[in-house]
Formats: structure tokens, sequence, C-alpha cells
């Protein structure tokens, strides 16, 4: 490895990312590809993205690195997920909505299983969700149409059981 990791540096503890080899050698391939340091501000957002339970947005980062004594600029933390995201480590989590939602959403997948997602269109709620029969009919459907899978996302939109019993209590 390149970069010299201080003790006093935090690695990500998630226990996928121990199980597999951490993020930051991933960030650090790409950041010494690219001239770049792995800073203990990055180190301490990429733990923060790691640590994140469900998906994430930048303004949840860039609040924790500042209570935490790393005081950097929102922009600065939109840079540096960009960097995770070309790194494998984090994807765009694709929300109903996300102007509505307040912007764009992230979700921790180095070390992860795929997954999709159920989105409730009242309350907002979301639950992961695999179903490796689902997978394989997209691939047959993909493959059907003479395209190669790269990746996919997949969003099922309906009332929670919450909001559906809210729903007939009200009717």
């Amino acid at each position: 490895m390149c970069i010299d990791m201080h003790q006093d540096m935090v690695k990500p503890s998630c226990v996928r990312c121990t199980e597999q080899g951490f993020c930051s050698d991933k960030l650090s391939e790409l950041l010494h590809c690219r001239g770049g340091r792995l800073t203990k501000e990055r180190l301490f957002l990429l733990k923060s993205a790691c640590d994140m339970n469900g998906h994430f947005q930048a303004h949840h980062l860039y609040s924790l690195l500042n209570e935490h004594g790393y005081p950097v600029s929102l922009t600065t933390v939109y840079r540096n997920l960009a960097l995770l995201t070309e790194a494998g480590i984090i994807r765009r989590a694709f929300v109903q909505d996300d102007t509505h939602a307040g912007g764009v959403w992230y979700e921790h997948i180095w070390g992860h299983e795929h997954h999709d997602h159920l989105v409730c269109s009242s309350c907002g709620m979301k639950v992961e969700f695999s179903y490796p029969a689902i997978d394989i009919l997209q691939e047959a459907v993909a493959k059907e149409h003479g395209f190669s899978l790269t990746h996919h996302h997949l969003e099922l939109i309906g009332l929670c059981p919450e909001c559906t019993h809210s729903r007939t209590e009200d009717a």
C-alpha cells in the first residue's frame, strides 16, 4: 500500500468491509492513480459513509464531518462522494423523487449484496429486499433484447402497512 495509514486514522468498521478488505484500500488506489492523498478528512468521510444505515445524503456527511472537527465545505463532500462512487464503495440510491426528497441519496454497497427497494409513496419509508428470481428475470429480459446488463435498480412503489392501515381507517 502506497499510503502510510497513521494509527490515529479510523478505518471503516462495518463487518462486510472487515471481511472483504477495507474500503479505504479501494479509495486509496483511486486517489493514488490521480495523485491525491487519503487525508484524515477523507478517511472520516469514508468511515461515516460505510457506517451509515440505509440511505444518506451529502448534507448528512457534511454535518458529521463538521461536528467531529473536520470543517469542510459541502462542495468538498460532493467531490468526495463522486470519488467513493467511482471507486465502487457507494452508489446513488434511486429514490422515487430525489428533488422532493432533498436531492441525491447514496448507499454503501462495497461488500453488500445487490438489493432493490420498496418505497412508500405516502411517508417515504424504504425497505431493501433481494429476490434472486427477480434478478434472473431481469437478466432474461435484457438478453432477449440483446442487452448485456452491467447493473440495474428496481424500485417498487406503493403504500407501507402503516399508511395502508391509516387510509383504511380514514375511509
